[in-house]
This record gives structure tokens, C-alpha cells and sequence, in this order.
């Protein structure tokens, strides 16, 4: 992570250098920023149900912790922006793959309450973990939301100042 590296495809970056900003581009999916306590590295994932159920939050994790050595504990984690577990209504197969109970027909789920879960079983301290408000979808969302029909994404960066 020292060293700067390119990659044209990711659904999340981490780095641990001054002066690199990284984004993900997101709609309905969450962006999900890391931080670490002493501000030396940063992360953000993309977290779509398919990166979700993949472990892209563990994977992301792991990345920052054999840069920094630090335990989850040590880590800032926000759940940006995305559509919220009343608009977000997905088939049994999303519920099966996120590990969450199998309902018989389509049902919504809560993308960003299922991964704040995971953060605190993986070992973030709860005061550490925040989970915005806002929907990409319903009520007057200024974000952009595919499932409104919306072509555009809103886009997620982070990185660390000199």
C-alpha cells in the first residue's frame, strides 16, 4: 500500500500513502469508508449485494491490517449513502447469499444493517461504527438511485492529507 499502484477494476481500495484520493462510484450500493484511529490509512469499498455476500468488507479489512498491523478496533467505519432496507426489496437467492434468513418471495432487506453486523462481529467497536440516514431512493434524496430509474452515480472517496 506504500507504493502506489493502479488498478482499473476494484470494488474497493485501501492505502496507507499521503496525497492519493480513492473513490468508488456507487447508485444504490454502499460506499464503505475505513479509517484507522491514527489516521494513517484509509480505505473505501464498494458493497453491492453480490460484494457484500463475496466479503469485500473482510477482504478490505484484511488489506488494512497487514499495512497497519492494527486490530478492527482500531478502525473507523461509516456506511455511506445507499437505498435503505424499506426500498431495497430483493429475492430469496440476495437473502441466501447474505446469510440472513431465506423469506418465499421477494422481500426488502437492509444492506448496511447486515454489513454494520458484520463490522461488529469482525471486531469494530461499536462507537466506531456510523451508518448514514440517508436513502438513495425514497423521501426527496438528492443521491442518484438505478432502482428510481436514475442513470447517474453518486461517487464515494477518501484519503489522507500530508
Amino acid at each position: 500500500m506504500g507504493e502506489e499502484r493502479r488498478v482499473l477494476e476494484a470494488d474497493g481500495h485501501v492505502t496507507s500513502a499521503e496525497d492519493l484520493l480513492l473513490g468508488v462510484t456507487v447508485a444504490d450500493c454502499v460506499p464503505v469508508f475505513l479509517v484507522a484511529a491514527d489516521g494513517k490509512a484509509v480505505g473505501v469499498l464498494h458493497a453491492g449485494w453480490r460484494g457484500a455476500a463475496a466479503g469485500v468488507l473482510e477482504e478490505g479489512l484484511r488489506s488494512l491490517q497487514s499495512e497497519t498491523g492494527c486490530d478492527p478496533s482500531d478502525f473507523h467505519l461509516h456506511l455511506g449513502p445507499a437505498i435503505c432496507g424499506d426500498c431495497y426489496e430483493v429475492g430469496p437467492e440476495v437473502h441466501r447469499a447474505l446469510g440472513v434468513p431465506e423469506p418465499n418471495s421477494p422481500t426488502p432487506i437492509d444492506l448496511r444493517a447486515i454489513l454494520a453486523t458484520r463490522a461488529l462481529g469482525l471486531g469494530f467497536s461499536k462507537d466506531r461504527v456510523t451508518v448514514s440516514t440517508w436513502c438513495t431512493r425514497c423521501g426527496a434524496s438528492p443521491f442518484f438511485s438505478h432502482r428510481r430509474g436514475d442513470l447517474g452515480r453518486q461517487v464515494g472517496f477518501i484519503g489522507i492529507r500530508p
